[in-house]
């Protein structure tokens, strides 16, 4: 019916124009470009997952961030800096020094079924994640969820955190009722708050289709009408769909980047990337439990070489040895990152008295990108046997989890502060803490850092637990990766952070 609607305008348009309209009407001779109402977004994997309980990773943010909604936006200005924008959240404050934060909902903020979205469902959605291996650590903080009144949800922390509520925009609020009643049904006919309904799904091929609402609650709706996804894995087939117009935009890494910079219709943005490819080192099993093996594979490892390899020269500014990065601050200066000196590590080998080569077992991840079979060299050549093994992302992904592993590559959680950071990937009992990393004075630090705002001494602390975390010998940064978004130039979309902001595209 649109599409029949713009035809007899076009049709009645060309009428006037031979009836005598001046020229400077005609948008074709004046310049005016349509709208774009519809877009093709290419992702680099299908969602694992369609449960909006289990939002873990950025795969999943298209969907989820766009059919349901979260209590408060984290989005990337164009300057890379990041800001926090009212979601469901139209106001908040803080009381009792920060221990308490009390969200006021917006009244109108309803589902797509009519519903209103109410603290309670707030509440439940939280509570849950609090109970969820996949997304705790985002919650960890909390101590108890208050619902005040229908619009308003108060959270009392266990501890002070400073960038709340920055880590809550991977949390989705969900027709708690609906959800409960079926489950499966719910995941794959999502009644939700966002501007954004899924019209249709193919959960095989990873391919999906969002249609924007005739009325939305939100302050602002999006100019976007159609989002199609689809789910291209192959760097290069996307980058392909990317040129012939298949696709509209792709999130581009190293030498793709040589593909598309030169290329007059399409425009490349640098985003926010702090997410390492981080090499896990299990010290809980043997012969990991060793310090010596585990200082040895740190000489062992030509990390520039990696970062070569796999990043083709388009690393973050945010890039070191340690895993460690976050928006807000750079490693300190002093604290002192891993070397390649596989002399050293031979030393180190033949120190610790095992029999060469030294079987460690598997190594998982990594294989996407050839770092797995350069580590697996690197350590053979210092006298450590490691066997690049493949499993399903799932399956991987559980492993990790459970820490039922030797040593294995995979992508880091990121975090906005350097609190937040450290205590994703080195506090005791977090889910991303994947090598179960645990040290009592980490531990400590991490919540000393919560308490204060002092710059001074966030630095001074955060030395402290790095220069700790890098004697461990148990997490290696394998390089992050500079993250750039490119796109169709007809577009004007801003740069991404977690997913695309699509109430900024035009």
């Amino acid at each position: 019916m649109k599409r029949a609607a713009a035809l007899i305008l076009a049709v009645c348009m060309l009428a006037l124009a031979a009836c005598g309209t001046p020229a400077e009407e005609d948008p074709a001779v004046t310049g005016e470009v349509a709208a774009n109402t519809e877009i093709t977004v290419g992702e680099t994997t299908v969602i694992p997952d369609y449960d909006p309980a289990n939002w873990y990773i950025s795969t999943q943010s298209t969907l989820f961030s766009n059919v349901y909604s979260t209590l408060i936006d984290v989005i990337s200005t164009d300057d890379l800096q990041l800001e926090l924008r009212a979601n469901l959240a139209e106001s908040w404050e803080t009381e009792e020094d920060g221990m308490v934060w009390v969200f006021h909902l917006n009244p109108d903020a309803v589902y797509s079924n009519g519903d209103k979205v109410t603290a309670e469902h707030v509440k439940t959605c939280f509570e849950r994640n609090m109970d969820n291996p996949y997304t705790m650590s985002y919650v960890a903080m909390i101590d108890s969820i208050e619902v005040r009144d229908e619009n308003t949800v108060a959270f009392r922390l266990a501890y002070p955190w400073a960038s709340v509520p920055n880590c809550w925009y991977m949390i989705a609020v969900y027709n708690v009722e609906l959800y409960d009643a079926d489950p499966e049904g719910y995941m794959m006919n999502p009644v939700g708050s966002g501007p954004y309904t899924l019209e249709s799904l193919d959960e095989a091929a990873g391919s999906y289709t969002l249609k924007l609402k005739d009325e939305w609650w939100g302050a602002e709706k999006p100019a976007i009408e159609t989002i199609n996804v689809k789910a291209i894995p192959d760097p290069s087939t996307a980058i392909i769909s990317l040129q012939s117009g298949d696709i509209d935009t792709y999130a581009v890494y190293g030498t793709n980047m040589a593909l598309v910079e030169g290329d007059p219709n399409i425009t490349t943005k640098e985003c926010i990337s702090v997410v390492p490819r981080q090499l896990l080192v299990n010290a809980n099993v043997e012969p990991l439990n060793n310090p010596l093996v585990r200082e040895a594979i740190s000489y062992a490892i030509d990390y520039e070489a990696v970062r070569a390899a796999t990043c083709s020269g388009y690393v973050s500014s945010k890039d070191s040895t340690i895993v460690f990065g976050t928006p807000e601050m750079d490693i300190p200066e002093g604290v002192q990152g891993y070397t390649y000196d596989p002399d050293r590590a031979r030393e180190l080998i033949a120190e610790s008295g095992l029999a060469t080569p030294i079987d460690v077992g598997e190594l998982i991840g990594g294989t996407d990108n050839g770092s797995a079979e350069m580590v697996a060299q690197y350590l053979s050549e210092v006298g450590i046997k490691a066997t690049v093994t493949n499993y399903e992302i799932n399956a991987m992904v559980q492993k990790f989890m459970e820490g039922s592993f030797t040593l294995g590559i995979t992508t880091g959680s990121g975090g906005m502060s350097a609190a937040e950071n450290l205590n994703n990937y080195y506090g005791s009992g977090q889910p991303y803490n994947f090598n179960k990393f645990s040290n009592e004075r980490v531990d400590e630090i991490i919540s000393e850092m919560m308490a204060t705002s002092d710059e001074a001494e966030t630095v001074e602390l955060l030395s402290e637990a790095l220069e700790i975390i890098v004697g461990e010998c148990t997490n290696f940064n394998l390089g992050v990766s500079a993250q750039y978004i490119a796109y169709n130039s007809k577009y004007d979309i801003p740069p991404s952070y977690n997913g695309i902001d699509f109430i900024r595209v035009r």
